[in-house]
């Protein structure tokens, strides 16, 4: 591919200057106020690369908009800024195996389209639909053709924006349609040349409207609004805020609510979706710890800083591992530092959208065990195979390695507590494993039991067992040495706070690279009783040693 510096220089002396500039925009009437249709006066121009817009809400909460439109090619002086070899890389705290994109038709659609990508390798196979690579997104975009657009080469990545003639595509695109050239405000081709656009579907470009003109991008630019302090901007709050001077809701052109709509679009439930304000800009703000704790649980996190969009996907205390969309060699590791700066533009905010597997549906029937509750009256218990002697039925199960989960005893190291089938999370480095089942927790029965059994070589704050219930982490357990239980112990959890609706019911946990740890689960079951049996069920002469590095071998 054919590569150029930019010959711009960004003119930000400092992002603190550019921080100024948007704190002081002047268009602070609410929104009402303002003329609808009208958004060329609301939009005030930092930089080639940052736009911004402000509005007051009824509320008096000031929301942001920033249009990121990064440029293309690294800003003159690059030479690597702070590349590493993967080889070096102190990986406590990374997401392996992560995609590495060029840029092409956004920066903000490139990062997201890495993240969707990340994810249709482990565990949401439909993100990408595509032939190449036997229907599996592959960790760089080398497996198309570059193009030029009569002014610069870019790679082809369906993913990111979709192309006539590119990945078996036989009709117009996101780049026929969208497309003049980088940082144009001319109006779209299919506008003016007055066809209908391309139905959306696999691209997530698209739902970002990166580079879409009627949503008052440049070609390159995506929206993402936050409040003005250190709050979360939800999808669903999005939905209820109108922009008057572009004359839609602020969810119908934010790049999150974009991710959100793509991630729907693909089959896929979302839980947790907001933009947020880092706390170098912000007291309160998304924190480094809520970054590390992001990465920990296996989701990458969109980063916004004054001009460019970017994927952090690891950590090494304050120092965190990017992807900075002008390279697509995933052997390659940038980094930058917590709240600083990466090419003169300083960490602005971040967009965070977790996917959530589809409720599996079954073609057989299973009779539900009962149970009475204190009035004697006849209570369904709302989990199937607890004690997954069903083997893997019902449950959902992923291991980042490909490891079975819901196992027989015979292919395990230690004994199920009753029967033989048990859970075996973790017991691989960088790992992420858990298992799920959809479920209405009951209010006669809102107790959670189940039996568990951790075998750890870490010492603490590396490794994890998380228990959730759709998006919200219920328990987290540090899996190490200190907390090892030497048999099977019962853990009783209190979910009253989540029933009368359908529920995901997750259990899972997380590895780092060295040090591994085990966590077996068995008998999982729903109670009106919050007793537990207080028992601890000691295995036969099992060595600690054994069991950790048992997958290892």
């Amino acid at each position: 591919m054919k590569k150029r510096f930019l010959s711009v220089i960004l003119p930000l002396v400092v992002a603190g200057l550019v921080l100024a500039a948007l704190l002081s925009f002047s268009t602070s009437a609410a929104s009402q106020d303002l003329p609808p249709g009208d958004p060329e006066q609301a939009i005030e121009i930092i930089s080639p690369f940052f736009a911004v817009t402000r509005d007051t809400l009824i509320t008096g909460e000031e929301i942001v908009g920033a249009r990121i439109s990064g440029p293309p090619n690294p800003l003159p002086g690059f030479e690597g800024e702070g590349l590493i070899s993967e080889t070096a890389i102190n990986d406590r705290g990374i997401i392996s195996d992560f995609p590495s994109f060029d840029w092409v038709f956004g920066c903000s659609a490139v990062s997201s389209a890495m993240i969707a990508g990340y994810y249709d390798n482990n565990g949401f196979p439909n993100m990408y639909a595509g032939p190449t690579n036997g229907g599996v997104m592959p960790l760089t975009d080398t497996s198309w053709a570059d193009w030029y657009d009569g002014s610069d080469w870019y790679p082809n990545n369906p993913l990111v924006a979709s192309h006539d003639g590119v990945d078996g595509r036989s009709s117009l695109g996101s780049i026929d349609d969208y497309w003049v050239e980088y940082g144009s405000s001319a109006t779209d081709p299919y506008i003016t040349g007055a066809w209908a656009q391309h139905s959306w579907g696999t691209a997530v470009g698209d739902y970002l409207k990166t580079s879409q003109s009627s949503y008052q991008n440049v070609d390159g630019g995506t929206w993402f609004y936050n409040y003005n302090s250190n709050s979360k901007l939800t999808c669903s709050a999005m939905e209820g805020i109108y922009y008057a001077p572009f004359g839609m809701n602020v969810d119908q052109f934010d790049g999150t609510y974009g991710r959100k709509l793509f991630y729907e679009a693909r089959g896929y439930s979302v839980g947790e979706c907001y933009n947020q304000q880092t706390d170098n800009q912000y007291s309160g703000g998304f924190s480094l710890a809520d970054f590390q704790a992001e990465i920990n649980a296996g989701y990458p996190v969109l980063l916004n800083v004054v001009g460019h969009s970017m994927v952090g996907y690891g950590y090494s205390g304050s120092t965190i591992y990017i992807r900075n969309t002008w390279d697509s060699n995933p052997a390659n590791t940038y980094t930058m530092q917590w709240g600083g700066s990466y090419q003169d533009m300083e960490l602005y905010a971040v967009s965070v959208v977790h996917p959530i597997l589809p409720t599996p549906t079954y073609d057989h029937f299973n009779f539900l065990p009962m149970i009475l509750n204190g009035e004697g009256s006849i209570v369904e218990d709302p989990l199937l195979n607890g004690d997954f002697e069903e083997g893997p039925d019902i449950w959902d199960e992923f291991s980042t390695h490909g490891w079975d989960v819901v196992i027989h005893e015979d292919d395990s190291v230690v004994t199920a507590h009753g029967g033989n089938w048990l859970a075996w999370l973790g017991g691989e480095y960088s790992d992420t494993s858990y298992v799920l089942q959809t479920i209405t927790i009951s209010s006669g029965t809102p107790y959670l039991h189940y039996w568990y059994y951790i075998a750890s070589e870490d010492v603490f704050s590396f490794d994890y067992f998380r228990l959730k219930v759709d998006s919200s982490t219920v328990l987290t357990v540090d899996l190490c040495d200190s907390n090892n239980t030497g048999g099977w112990v019962e853990g009783v959890v209190d979910l009253s706070g989540y029933t009368g609706n359908s529920r995901v019911l997750k259990f899972e946990v997380t590895t780092d690279s060295s040090l591994n740890s085990n966590f077996f689960l068995d008998d999982v079951s729903f109670s009106g009783s919050s007793s537990a049996s207080g028992e601890v069920y000691l295995p036969d002469g099992l060595d600690l040693d054994r069991i950790t590095e048992a997958r290892l071998e």
